[in-house]
C-alpha cells in the first residue's frame, strides 16, 4: 500500500517538475508547480480509503474504433480545437439557509470553509464550424429553473445568442451536499428548504451565466488553436458502493465483466478520464475530468449532518487547489471536476465498518472540520494532477451535439436492440414496459446512508417491497404522522399501492416491487416529467448529460449502449454528466430496482427507466452518427415556483449591549507556532445582506517590512474557515437577530515567521438600511515555518 503511494509519488514528482531526459528535453511541458505538488504526494492523508480495492483486472477499456469519421467528413483526423475557460463566484447566503441534499431543515448554512464556484469550457471546431459549452457549478443539483434562466440571459445577449442555445450548452452540477437550496421551482426539491430562495437562484443563475460569457470572451480574445489530450486511469480507495446488496442482484454474468484481480466484484466506477486543454504554444488554459464519487464527506465532519458551512466539499476542495497550482504561471486556468454516474458511490470509505473506520483516523487531519473532504479532495486531485500531466493521446474528429426533450412518464420501450440487451428474471418481466408516473418509494426516507435491506435508515427501513404490503403500509404511515408538517400532505399517496388497480387512472401500476410513499407526478406536477437528453461529441470523446444520478451497473449499460452506435463514426470513449440540466433522482437498472433499497424507491419512472434512457440515448447517437437532425420532443412547461420562501425576511441585526459589529469578542492568542490554528471572535450580523460576491468575509493579513498589511488567504482558501453563530435558536426558520462569526485559520506548515492579523468584513442590516463593517484582531506572532510542506 505505502508502496503504491510512493511510486506514484516520485513518478508524479518527476513529470510535474523539471525533470530532463538525457538529451536535456523536458519529459513534460506542465509549468513548475513543484513545492506545492511535491508536498501533495507526500500527504500522509492519501493514505484513507488506501487498501479497500485492488485494481480492476481492465480499468482502461481498449479504444473502441478506428477513428474514422463519416458524418463530418472535413473533420477526419481533425486534431485542432479553439477554448476559453472561466469561473465565476456563485457562493450562496451563509446565514440558516437549508442545503440541498441531505433533506433534512436541520441542515443549514453556516459560514463557509470553501467557497462556491460555476466553472464553464467553451470548446469550438474549425473544421466544421460548431461549437459546445460544458458547464458545472458546485451546487446540490442543476434545476430546470436555473438552465432556463440562463438560457434567456443568452439569448437576450447579442455576443452570446447567435452561437449558443439549449442544444450546444450543457450545465450540471458537482453534487455538493453543503450548499444553499431553493433553487428549483418544483416543491419536491424546494419543500424541506421551506420554500423556493430567490436569492439562492439569483446568484447560482449570475454566476452561470457570467462564467459562460467570460470563457466566450476568453475565446474571443484569444481565438488561437490548440490541442485537447486525453487520459484515462484508475483511482482506488476514492469511492465505495453503498448499496451491495442491490449491486449484487444484476446477473452473475454481467458483474463477471467487472472484476479486479482478485476475482472481487467492482461495485463502484473507478476511472477518471480527463481532458487536458492547451494552446498551440503551449499556454495551459485548464482541464475537465469525470470521476463518480459523492461530495457527502461533511456527513464525517464535526458538523455531522446538522448546521454546516458552506463547503464545494471534495470537488470543489480539488478543483481550488488545482487552479491555485496552476494559475502562477497559467493566469486563468480552470479546473473542473465533474460528475459522473455516482449513484451509489459513496465518498465514506467505512461507513460499513466501525473497527476499521476508527483505524483510518489516524489518516485523517486532526486539525480540520472536514477532515474527509480533505482527504477524498486531495486523491482525485493527485490523480488528476497525474493524468494532466500525462495525458499526449489528442482527441481528433469533429464536434457535434444532439438535443431533445422526451416525456418520462409515457416512454414506451420499443427499440429491439434495447429489448434483446434486457437480462433480468422473467419474474421480474412486464408487458409492456412502459414507464410510469413520477413517485418515491417507502424506501426514499430511509435515505443514501448506507443502511442495507431491512436495516433502519434515516426516517425508514432500506429495502421495503410490495412483498409485504402491511409492512409498507405501516413505515408510510409513521414516517407521515413523523414528517411534522414539513412534507406537504397532498405528495403522499392515499395507499402505497401494491394492489394491481388500486390507484386506477395515474399510471402509478407499473411500479413493481415499489410500495409509493410521495407521487410526484400528474395531477400535482411536483417534479418534471419532460426531461432533457444531451449528446456531446468532442473528437472521439462523446459526453452524455442525464438528469439523473446514475447507479454503477447503469452507467456501465448506458456507456455500452452508446459506444455500441458511435464507434462505428470514430468514437471510441464515452462519459457520463449526471445531474445534468435538470434533476429527477436515481436510476437504477430492472435488478436493482427490485430489491428497493435507497437508489431504486428514488427511481421515480418505475422499473423500466434506464431502458427508456438507454433507448432514448440511442436515438440521439443514431441521429448523430447519420448526421441526421433530432427531434426536439416535448416542450417543457413554463414554470415559476409552486411554493414560495416560507422563512420571515431578514430581521435587523443588533449589536448586544455595548458592543458594536466587528467588534473583537474573543481575541487570538499572542503567538503560534505554524502547523496550530488560530481561533477569533467577531460581532457580526447576517451575512445575507452581502454575499461578498467575488471577495471575502475575512481576510488574513502578514505585516511587511513597511508597516502595510498583505492579504495571504481569504474565505475562499481551504486553510480558513468562517463559521457563523447565530444567538436566534433555528435561523432556518426565524429571523436572527445577533450573531457572531468565528474565523479559524489553520496556520500552514511553511508559513513564513512574522506578524499576522485577521480582518473580518460584514455587512449590517437595519431597518432595511445596510451598513458597511469590519473588524479586525489584535496582532499575533508566528513562527516557523516548521516544515517546507503546508
Amino acid at each position: 500500500m505505502r508502496f503504491g503511494l510512493l511510486s506514484l509519488a516520485l513518478v508524479l514528482l518527476c513529470l510535474i517538475s523539471a525533470c530532463k531526459d538525457s538529451g536535456g528535453s523536458k519529459v513534460s511541458d506542465i509549468n513548475p508547480i513543484d513545492a506545492e505538488t511535491s508536498c501533495l504526494v507526500q500527504s500522509p492523508w492519501l493514505a484513507y480509503g488506501e487498501g479497500l480495492h485492488a485494481s480492476a483486472i481492465s480499468s482502461v477499456s481498449a479504444p473502441a474504433s478506428d477513428g474514422t469519421v463519416n458524418s463530418i467528413t472535413q473533420c477526419n483526423g481533425n486534431t485542432v480545437f479553439q477554448f476559453g475557460a472561466a469561473k465565476a463566484d456563485i457562493t450562496g447566503p451563509a446565514g440558516g439557509k437549508i442545503h440541498m441534499g441531505n433533506e433534512s431543515p436541520e441542515n443549514y448554512s453556516t459560514g463557509i470553509h470553501i467557497r462556491q464556484y460555476a466553472r464553464s469550457f467553451v470548446v469550438a471546431s474549425p473544421c466544421n464550424g460548431k461549437r459546445v459549452v460544458m458547464a458545472i457549478t458546485d451546487t446540490g443539483m442543476l434545476f430546470e429553473s436555473v438552465r432556463k434562466a440562463v438560457l434567456d440571459r443568452i439569448s437576450a445577449d447579442p455576443d452570446l445568442s447567435p452561437l449558443y442555445n439549449e442544444n450546444n450548452v450543457m450545465m450540471s452540477a458537482t453534487h455538493t451536499h453543503s450548499t444553499p437550496g431553493g433553487q428549483a421551482h418544483f416543491t419536491a426539491y424546494n419543500a424541506l428548504r421551506l420554500g423556493h430562495d430567490a436569492q439562492t437562484f439569483n446568484i447560482t443563475v449570475e454566476g452561470l451565466f457570467n462564467s459562460i460569457k467570460q470563457a466566450h470572451d476568453s475565446l474571443r480574445a484569444d481565438p488561437q488553436s490548440g490541442s485537447i489530450a486525453m487520459n484515462l486511469g484508475e483511482l482506488t480507495g476514492a469511492n465505495k458502493s453503498r448499496a451491495i446488496p442491490a449491486y449484487m442482484q444484476n446477473t452473475e454474468a454481467e458483474r463477471a465483466l467487472y472484476k479486479d484481480v482478485l476475482g472481487n466484484d467492482v461495485t463502484t466506477p473507478r476511472l477518471m478520464t480527463l481532458l487536458k486543454f492547451q494552446h498551440g504554444d503551449g499556454r495551459a488554459v485548464g482541464s475537465m475530468n469525470w470521476f463518480a464519487v459523492h461530495p457527502t464527506s461533511d456527513a464525517l465532519s464535526e458538523y455531522g449532518l446538522g448546521a454546516i458551512p458552506i463547503s464545494g466539499d471534495n470537488k470543489g476542495y480539488a478543483a481550488y487547489l488545482f487552479e491555485r497550482f496552476m494559475q502562477p504561471h497559467n493566469p486563468g486556468f480552470v479546473s473542473s471536476f465533474m460528475q459522473s454516474d455516482e449513484g451509489d458511490a459513496f465518498t465514506q470509505m467505512w461507513f460499513d465498518d466501525d473497527e476499521k473506520r476508527a483505524e483510518q483516523e489516524i489518516f485523517l487531519p486532526s486539525n480540520e472540520p472536514s477532515p474527509v473532504t480533505v482527504a477524498n479532495g486531495q486523491k482525485q486531485l493527485l490523480k488528476a494532477l497525474n493524468l494532466y500531466a500525462e495525458a499526449k493521446h489528442q482527441l481528433s474528429g469533429p464536434i457535434d451535439y444532439r438535443f431533445g426533450y422526451v416525456q418520462m412518464d409515457q416512454v414506451e420501450i420499443t427499440d429491439s436492440v434495447v429489448l434483446n440487451s434486457l437480462q433480468h428474471p422473467a419474474e421480474q418481466d412486464a408487458q409492456p414496459k412502459r414507464t410510469c408516473n413520477p413517485a418515491m418509494g417507502v424506501s426514499f426516507p430511509a435515505a443514501g446512508h448506507g443502511a442495507q435491506p431491512g436495516e433502519p435508515g434515516l426516517f425508514t427501513e432500506a429495502g421495503v417491497t410490495c412483498k409485504d404490503p402491511d409492512l409498507a403500509q405501516l413505515l408510510a404511515d409513521e414516517f407521515r404522522q413523523g414528517s411534522g408538517g414539513n412534507v406537504p400532505t397532498n405528495l403522499f399517496a392515499a395507499t402505497v399501492g401494491c394492489n394491481a388497480g388500486s390507484l386506477p387512472g395515474l399510471n402509478l401500476e407499473c411500479h413493481a416491487e415499489k410500495p409509493l410513499l410521495l407521487i410526484f407526478g400528474p395531477p400535482l406536477n411536483a417534479s418534471a416529467t419532460v426531461v432533457p437528453f444531451q449528446l456531446f461529441r468532442l473528437g472521439n470523446l462523446a459526453v452524455v448529460g442525464l438528469p439523473w444520478e446514475i447507479t454503477t451497473m447503469a452507467g456501465r449499460r448506458i456507456r455500452d449502449t452508446l459506444i455500441d452506435v458511435l464507434k462505428e463514426d470514430g468514437v471510441d470513449h464515452v462519459v457520463i454528466t449526471g445531474l445534468a440540466n435538470d434533476y429527477v433522482s436515481y436510476l437504477t437498472t430492472r435488478e436493482e430496482y427490485a430489491l428497493q433499497m435507497y437508489e431504486a424507491a428514488s427511481n421515480q419512472f418505475g422499473p423500466w427507466s434506464l431502458a427508456a434512457v438507454q433507448q432514448e440515448t440511442r436515438r440521439l447517437a443514431l441521429d448523430m452518427v447519420n448526421a441526421s437532425v433530432t427531434q426536439s420532443g416535448p416542450v417543457p412547461p413554463v414554470t415559476s415556483p409552486q411554493l414560495f420562501q416560507l422563512l420571515p425576511p431578514q430581521g435587523t441585526d443588533l449589536a448586544p449591549p455595548g458592543s458594536v459589529f466587528g467588534a473583537v469578542i474573543v481575541p487570538p492568542e499572542a503567538s503560534y507556532k505554524a502547523g496550530e490554528t488560530v481561533r477569533t471572535v467577531f460581532q457580526a450580523s447576517s451575512p445575507n445582506s452581502d454575499l461578498k460576491t467575488d471577495s471575502s468575509f475575512l481576510f488574513v493579513e502578514r505585516q511587511l517590512a513597511d508597516n502595510t498589511w498583505e492579504v495571504i488567504a481569504q474565505d475562499a482558501d481551504p486553510q480558513t474557515s468562517f463559521v457563523w453563530h447565530s444567538d436566534t435558536p433555528q435561523p432556518q426558520a426565524n429571523a436572527t437577530l445577533t450573531s457572531t462569526a468565528e474565523i479559524l485559520w489553520r496556520i500552514p506548515r511553511n508559513t513564513q515567521a512574522g506578524i499576522y492579523r485577521i480582518k473580518f468584513s460584514g455587512v449590517s442590516n437595519q431597518a432595511s438600511i445596510l451598513s458597511d463593517y469590519e473588524g479586525i484582531s489584535e496582532e499575533f506572532v508566528v513562527s516557523g515555518p516548521t516544515s517546507n510542506c503546508p
